[in-house]
Parts: C-alpha cells; sequence; structure tokens
C-alpha cells in the first residue's frame, strides 16, 4: 500500500473478514428474488460486480496486495449501495442482532479512503459535488433560495422564529428540481388540512449529508452532522418528518453515530401520514380509479424496515388498487439512483437499473408505480422513457394530494 493507509477501510475491516465468500450475493435467485446486485444484473456480470468481488478487493487493499488505480475506483463507485447483498447474506451477530457483513459500510470507507488519499482516481462528477456543497451548502450546486422558493403563498410558520411541534424537512434534492418542487407544497398543505402544528426552516435548511457520505466524503458528512445537529436540536420541535428516504436514513441512523444525539423524533412522511389516517385527520374527498404497485425505496425499506405505513396509505385512498410485483419489501429492486449512481456517467446505467424495475410493474398488472423518495421518481420517471409504452411514476404525496382535494 505504500505509506497512505486505508484507515476507514481499516476500521471496519471486521466486516470484511467476516465474509465467507459463499456466493450469495452473486448469484442468489428465488421466485421472489430474480436477482441481487442490481449493478452485475445491468452489466456484464463480472465478478467484482458483486459484493463478494467488492469484499476481496477490499481484503487485497488491506493486506497490501491490490494498489489503488481509477480502474479500482470506477469498480467501487459502481454500486448503489442497496444493501441487497448484505440483505440476502443474512448473516447476524447473535449477541447484537447487527450483521456480520455490512457491505454498505465497505465500500463508503473505501470511498472515504480514495477520496481523501488518491482524488486523482475519482470521477470528476464527485469531485464537483464536494465543491457544490462547500459553495452551496447542497449536493446539486443550487442557490441557497431556491429552497425559498416552494412555501411562497402558504403562510408557513418559520422553525427559528415560531413555536411549533413537528419540522417539515423538505431536503435538498425536492427543492431543487422543479418537477419536484410541488411536492413539498402537497406535504405541507396535507398537514394543514389535517392540523398539524408544524413548521419550516426555508433557506435555513441545511443539507442532511446523506449524498456526501455515500461517496465517501466522510469528513465532510461529518461536520455537517454536527453543525445540523446543533442546529435541529435549537429549533425546540419534538418531531422531525423527512420527504425523502435517504434524508430519513441520515438522520434517524447516521445521525445517532455523531456524538450528541439528535433530540427529535425522526419519521418519514409515510409514517406520519399513516397515523393521520388511522387517526381520522385526514378526510379523502376524490376517487382516483388506478391500479398501482408500490416500489420500497432501499434507505426507507430494506435499510429502515418501514414497509407497511406506505400501502397502509395506498390501500386507504378511494379508487385505488395495489397490487405486488415479484420484489418486493425487502427483496426490492434497486432503482438505480443510490450510491451516487445517478451522478456517475450522467446516469446511464442508473436509468437501465431502473428500467428493469419497471418492467416488473407491467407484469404485476400495474397501470403505475408509486414510490416514497425524489431519487427513485427522478430515475424511475427518466428509466420510463425509454420503455414501449408510457408508465406513469408518481410519489405518494401525489396521490394522498389528489385525494384529499387537492389545494381546495
Amino acid at each position: 500500500m505504500g505509506k497512505k493507509e486505508m484507515k476507514a477501510l481499516s476500521a471496519v475491516s471486521h466486516f470484511v473478514y467476516n465474509c465467507r465468500k459463499c456466493g450469495l450475493c452473486g448469484s442468489k435467485c428465488t421466485a421472489k428474488l430474480p436477482y441481487v446486485c442490481p449493478i452485475k444484473e445491468a452489466t456484464g456480470g463480472f465478478e467484482h460486480s458483486s459484493a463478494r468481488g467488492k469484499i476481496i478487493l477490499a481484503q487485497g487493499l488491506l493486506e497490501g496486495k491490490i494498489t489503488p488505480s481509477r480502474e479500482l475506483a470506477e469498480i467501487i463507485f459502481h454500486c448503489t449501495l442497496c444493501g441487497n447483498c448484505q440483505t440476502q447474506c443474512g448473516s447476524i451477530d447473535n449477541a447484537t442482532g447487527l450483521p456480520l457483513v455490512d457491505t454498505p459500510r465497505i465500500i463508503e470507507a473505501i470511498r472515504a479512503d480514495l477520496l481523501r488519499e488518491y482524488p486523482e482516481f475519482i470521477d470528476r462528477a464527485y469531485q464537483t459535488m464536494i465543491t457544490s456543497t462547500s459553495q452551496y451548502d447542497n449536493p446539486w450546486g443550487i442557490s441557497r433560495a431556491t429552497k425559498e422558493r416552494w412555501p411562497k403563498g402558504l403562510s408557513l410558520k418559520d422553525a427559528q422564529n415560531e413555536s411549533h411541534e413537528v419540522l417539515l424537512f423538505a431536503g435538498c434534492t425536492i427543492p431543487s428540481n422543479p418537477s419536484l418542487e410541488s411536492r413539498a407544497r402537497k406535504a405541507a398543505l396535507i398537514l394543514k388540512k389535517a392540523g398539524v402544528d408544524f413548521a419550516v426552516l426555508g433557506r435555513k435548511e441545511p443539507c442532511c449529508g446523506s449524498v456526501q457520505k455515500r461517496v465517501g466524503a466522510i469528513d465532510l458528512a461529518q461536520e455537517m452532522m454536527k453543525n445540523n445537529i446543533t442546529l435541529l436540536n435549537n429549533l425546540g420541535s419534538s418531531t422531525i418528518i423527512t420527504l425523502c428516504a435517504g434524508c430519513y436514513h441520515m438522520l434517524k441512523h447516521d445521525y445517532q453515530t455523531a456524538g450528541t444525539p439528535l433530540k427529535p423524533k425522526v419519521y418519514h412522511f409515510v409514517e406520519f401520514l399513516s397515523q393521520l389516517i388511522k387517526k381520522g385527520k385526514l378526510p379523502f374527498k376524490k376517487k382516483k380509479t388506478l391500479t398501482v404497485t408500490y416500489h420500497d425505496p432501499c434507505h426507507l425499506g430494506r435499510t429502515m424496515r418501514i414497509f407497511d405505513p406506505p400501502r397502509e396509505i395506498l390501500k386507504a385512498l378511494p379508487g385505488i388498487t395495489l397490487v405486488e410485483r415479484v420484489a418486493t419489501r425487502e427483496n426490492t429492486i434497486c432503482c438505480g439512483a443510490g450510491g451516487g449512481m445517478r451522478i456517475l456517467e450522467g446516469g446511464i446505467l442508473a436509468e437501465e437499473i431502473g428500467k428493469a424495475a419497471l418492467e416488473m410493474v407491467r407484469d404485476a398488472g400495474a397501470e403505475a408505480l408509486v414510490t416514497a423518495c425524489p431519487f427513485c421518481e427522478l430515475n424511475l420517471e427518466a428509466a420510463a422513457k425509454n420503455l414501449v409504452s408510457p408508465l406513469a411514476v408518481y410519489d405518494i404525496t401525489d396521490l394522498v394530494s389528489e385525494c384529499s382535494g387537492g389545494e381546495e
């Protein structure tokens, strides 16, 4: 390895050596699991595309038998971090209940070491994203003022200056994308109709740091988490609701390892919505006749085990018929956009993975796909354009808003 030590990888080396190299992560196939690794399935099927192959490379790096290179970096960054390999491996520490082989953490660690010690090997798109974070406090290089746009005209509380119980956390992706911006408005109007006491931060809302952490900018992500915890704890919110699956995973899971704990309880919008519906606080005025299947976002479903709330919501909507595709819940097929894949190579491979997920929707007899993550929505919509016949992609907020009367 020379003088440059793989510090982050060394810290998770136990995961590397716990792997028995059985290969299930690359070859397992059942009636409900057509394949494990979306990268291996969408490419040439080489061993290095699968988790086992990447773990073998990790072992080589730890033992100094492999030297970092541009080719190695390309292999390591070709991963959606979907965690399906870890789920299908199923090796659990009986004492802690935690995985014995945490492949996403191994990949994140290698990325961190490569980014820190060998930045010349990293795709320029990731470098640009990290620079954008420093300049704009978001990974997309969009002015912070953009986050002021979606709440305009809604007369929402300012979380820093008005008392409130719930903070609505829109994230960076939704406000930064014109095609998604209405999602935050719809969510706010739904909460208002249900009588929820909530507030927003507008342009003061920080980036959660999820994308940065996934691509290996761990030091930057740690600094962001530390600053954000101080900000969020001082607001006085009892609850934070996120609209993005990545924000939810980051705030609910990763922030708990950042030293100072995040005080407010964190929920994804689907969890909160499901409870509002059960309590009768959100009546539905309109019927929408549509057969849909639900796509479990990896960050929300497989990683955080939020499977039932979105399905409960869809079943409660008048006129909506929910059917399940073959690969669902913990076996869900990744949309392709995770782990920075939407940034890599213009998103071409990400869309190819998304296309496979969409084809299963047709096989289930659905007219449309519904998800609960802006990354999934953007990538699946892009992939849908490559289908022979069109397929609608919705965020669950769209359907709830329509059935509850929209902006009436």
